[in-house]
């Protein structure tokens, strides 16, 4: 396994080096808080797409939006594109990203905290792709092949379309893409007596195939004065799941494990941008979504038969209003209102040799309103010192129907107060403070359950949102031409912490998802991102990222201190690329989940997972003026992954451990194959 002190070390010997280094020349900007980047700019590393160019940019990664929260204030990412963020938390930006060609960029912003009129919703810098004007019409074709090591082959494909003329804007795209999941592999399953003898073993084969499918159409157009944007999407995803455990001791069980799971997700979004006045504007958004999921999963383990079935309705109404004010080039305001409809609609059975099996939970219908208002001001004393302060106020009601009925209304002030000092050119420090408060998962509320694992967990009604006081420090330092090298720490007093509690029922006791108090959490970040030139490496680019976090919680079980269930103490990535022009290519290797590991605790047991980095490296290569391909290779050596679950005969406060079963896997490695074929002007 990974220990991460390799990566650790190399890392903070380069950034050692940065930081000595001789300090850029800062881009100009249009205007205060705006970086601009023309098209110009990117040209030494013939781009493809918009994607491309934002890769880039110096100091900025890309944060995508975050489709499980519920609302669209705290799901929203950090790129905008022609000025609005997309009308929809579930597009892939990056994907969306690159639908867009690189020639029809007009140039590419930074927008930093002070920049008037704009809502950073809480982020320290966005990107703004700025398209052209003038009418085009672009299509695209991509087809291609992915085949995984262990024999499994299957087709991929994607149609774009685009089409811009009078300030109007139509935009279609077609894809097809499957997936081996990485819960795929062979491996074996030991279970060990306290004392450390063996008892059972078992031989393991897993193999998870999803097929994504995915059409989307967005429409822009003039409309009153401002910029109509209407976008519909329909998503589907297949994913099928065969397990087998093969005994090789006497002891030990043999069984089967399939499940089927379909889901569907179509939605239709609406947002509108007028300029209201010389120093105001008005954004307007409305989304409806609707989903369905339909799972059943049955396991046969030694004659014995069990058999897990659920389905699923969700949906999501948004509706939004944001009025952003420049006062004077020094102070602005920004005041929005959200309010919000949702509902999730859940029936779920376990079948145990016939019998139902009562579950918590497993019958229910949550809806949800909500409404937020926000009002925040952005004020400039100084040059180099920009202030901002905001209160956001939240007022929901939950109501739930069927087995555990219950209704409850939460009212949550959010303030928050943030800092920025432009110490130089080469520096920039940040200081905030926040009250956040946490999204339920409506998926909490429902029994659940996973049966190659033997894992059943019940709902739980009356799970109350975590609140956090947030205090985030960061410094930025900017070295030679387009290196960013960023430091913060992040300090989170909680309560209400959501964590896993035990549940009794008449006849039985579960693990479910609750509330077990107040805790903290510690977590320090660093992110580089540098060319390479200077070195030698021509064409060269480092982008790479850690963070170590630890978080500590007293365990509702045995009353000790321990971190909380599911949170990676050490994340990691890095990507090395390079540019080559006069071949007319780029090539690139990540190395990615460095070090990760986490821990699950339970009622009656402590799970332990790790698994080892994952490495992809790719080549492409553009041909004559129209067509790229593409190759792809990851894990191709396939890739570890672990599992320690110390099991009790009871609550872990007072009973032993029974037994240790450790998974071993190996997950297969794939390589794929594309070609692009650009069209139009």
């Amino acid at each position: 396994m990974p220990t991460g002190k390799r990566p650790t070390l190399a890392w903070l010997g380069l950034w050692a080096i940065c930081c000595t280094a001789v300090p850029a020349i800062a881009q100009t900007s249009s205007r205060p808080g705006v970086t601009e980047y023309p098209r110009e700019y990117f040209a030494g590393n013939a781009p493809s797409n918009a994607r491309d160019m934002i890769e880039r940019l110096p100091g900025f990664s890309i944060v995508e939006a975050d489709e499980d929260v519920r609302g669209y204030a705290a799901a929203q990412g950090n790129v905008l594109i022609d000025g609005a963020r997309p009308s929809s938390k579930r597009e892939d930006i990056g994907q969306l990203l690159k639908r867009i060609r690189a020639t029809s960029v007009e140039r590419i912003e930074l927008i930093r905290s002070g920049a008037a009129g704009v809502d950073l919703g809480g982020y320290p810098v966005l990107a703004n792709v700025v398209r052209r004007r003038d009418a085009t019409t672009e299509s695209a074709l991509e087809a291609g092949a992915v085949a995984s090591t262990d024999g499994w082959l299957a087709a991929q494909g994607q149609w774009e379309y685009g089409r811009r003329w009078e300030e109007q804007a139509l935009d279609l795209a077609l894809k097809l893409e499957p997936e081996l999941d990485d819960d795929s592999g062979s491996g074996t399953i030991s279970v060990f007596a306290p004392d450390g003898s063996l008892l059972e073993r078992s031989r393991l084969d897993t193999r998870t195939v999803k097929r994504k499918g995915e059409a989307s159409v967005g429409w822009r157009r003039p409309l009153a004065g401002g910029r109509m944007t209407l976008t519909a999407a329909a998503r589907g995803e297949r994913a099928h799941t065969d397990t087998g455990i093969d005994a090789l001791t006497a002891d030990a069980d043999s069984g089967t494990v399939a499940e089927d799971e379909n889901s569907t997700v179509a939605e239709i979004g609406l947002r509108y941008v007028r300029q209201v006045g010389a120093h105001s504007t008005l954004e307007a958004m409305i989304s409806q979504q609707l989903g369905w999921l339909k799972d059943r999963e049955h396991s046969l383990e030694d004659g014995e038969d069990e058999t897990f079935d659920e389905s699923t309705d969700t949906g999501e109404g948004i509706a939004r209003i944001d009025l952003t004010h420049e006062r004077s080039p020094r102070l602005s305001f920004a005041t929005s209102l959200e309010g919000a409809y949702n509902f999730l609609e859940s029936e779920a059975e376990l079948i145990q040799e016939g019998e139902p099996v009562a579950l918590p939970g497993s019958d229910v219908r949550i809806e949800e309103k909500r409404i937020e208002a926000a009002f925040g001001a952005t004020w400039k004393p100084a040059d180099d010192w920009v202030l901002e302060a905001g209160m956001r106020v939240e007022q929901s009601s939950i109501a739930q129907t069927g087995d555990s009925p219950l209704r409850r209304r939460f009212t949550y002030p959010k303030p928050r107060l943030a800092l920025r000092w432009d110490a130089n050119e080469e520096n920039q420090l940040r200081l905030s403070l926040s009250r956040e408060v946490g999204q339920l998962d409506f998926a909490d509320f429902v029994a659940s359950a996973s049966l190659d694992t033997g894992m059943v967990s019940a709902g739980n009604a009356e799970l109350e949102p975590d609140k956090t006081w947030r205090l985030v420090a960061a410094w930025e330092r900017r070295l030679w031409t387009d290196a960013t090298l960023t430091l913060s720490w992040t300090h989170d007093r909680i309560d209400d912490v959501v964590d896993r509690v035990l549940v009794v029922t008449s006849d039985d006791v579960f693990d479910a998802p609750g509330n077990i108090g107040s805790g903290r959490r510690d977590t320090l970040a660093m992110e580089l991102s540098a060319p390479l030139d200077r070195f030698g490496f021509i064409g060269g680019h480092l982008r790479s990222s850690a963070l170590w976090r630890r978080s500590r919680v007293a365990d509702p079980v045995t009353g000790e201190n321990r971190p909380i269930s599911e949170e990676n103490p050490v994340e990691a990535s890095i990507e090395l690329g390079q540019d080559l022009p006069a071949l007319r290519m780029n090539w690139g290797i990540e190395f990615e989940h460095i070090a990760e590991r986490e821990t699950k605790y339970r009622f009656d047991e402590v799970a332990r997972e790790s698994e080892d980095a994952g490495w992809t490296l790719f080549v492409e290569r553009r041909i004559g003026e129209r067509w790229r391909v593409r190759a792809e290779a990851t894990d191709l050596f396939g890739r570890d992954f672990a599992e320690s679950r110390a099991k009790y005969d009871g609550p872990r406060s007072t009973y032993p451990i029974a037994e240790i079963e450790r998974r071993k896997r190996v997950t297969p490695g794939y390589f794929s194959l594309v070609f692009r074929r650009s069209m139009g002007d």
